[in-house]
């Protein structure tokens, strides 16, 4: 895309043309295949940039490069006489609004990528009747509504009782994890995934999500690569990788 391309389609959309000018634009764009196709990309990113999380970042980057390669000429890009470097300039800009767009959304921040992988498994509880039960059930209809806090209290009194309930283990090391207790959900987390049971796959994946967000980058991916292909979470963890920030 030539720099007076891109100049003309940005005045056409802030509105900085003529009506002369707009009917003029409007018109080349109805017999101009390469004009309207440019048009279009133009759209297409400036759209996409004001939608990403990452706006402010991308567009001063371009501003800089903008700056760098055009404000001590402005005045040759008003008049219209393009150098080759120049012309190489705009392209260069440009093409680098759509290489930093795309290198800014697939490498998500942790938050992101935490929120997209993480999904706790809802607390189902069993009633016998006796009182730990009917704690058990206040704690798990708190974790079901995503108040972690309050069913932490809640599991911890719990399990002073029931320590042996990997059920009720897990699902509080789930809400430490939640609630910022990094270290504690870890430890629960490690202690289950060393062992043998029907939550081992799900811790390991769990100490990843933990690494994950405290943006531990690299230990995330070695929790990631000790996931073993028999587990349900394996196909989740590869993917991930791929998505990972370096």
């Amino acid at each position: 895309m030539k720099a007076e391309t891109i100049e003309i389609i940005e005045q056409y959309l802030n509105n900085e043309l003529t009506p002369e000018q707009r009917k003029d634009f409007e018109l080349q764009l109805t017999s101009n295949n390469d004009l309207l196709n440019d048009f279009e990309l133009y759209k297409s990113i400036n759209t996409t940039m004001s939608a990403t999380s990452n706006e402010n970042e991308l567009r001063q980057t371009l501003q800089q490069m903008n700056k760098k390669y055009f404000a001590e000429n402005s005045a040759v890009v008003k008049k219209g006489r393009f150098n080759k470097w120049l012309v190489i300039a705009a392209s260069v800009i440009f093409i680098t609004a759509v290489s930093l767009y795309f290198i800014l959304n697939s490498k998500l921040s942790s938050e992101q990528l935490y929120a997209d992988y993480v999904q706790h498994s809802p607390l189902h509880i069993q009633m016998r009747g006796n009182e730990s039960d009917s704690a058990a059930q206040k704690a798990a209809a708190e974790f079901n509504n995503k108040r972690y806090k309050q069913s932490l209290a809640l599991l911890e009194t719990y399990l002073k009782q029931r320590p042996e309930d990997i059920q009720m283990k897990f699902a509080a090391a789930v809400c430490y994890l939640e609630t910022g207790k990094y270290t504690e959900g870890e430890k629960i987390f490690s202690t289950i995934a060393g062992g043998q049971t029907a939550y081992t796959d799900a811790a390991k994946w769990y100490l990843a999500m933990t690494a994950l967000k405290q943006n531990d980058f690299e230990k995330c991916r070695s929790n990631l690569k000790g996931i073993p292909i028999s587990s349900s979470y394996f196909t989740k963890a590869k993917e991930l990788l791929e998505k990972l920030p370096d």
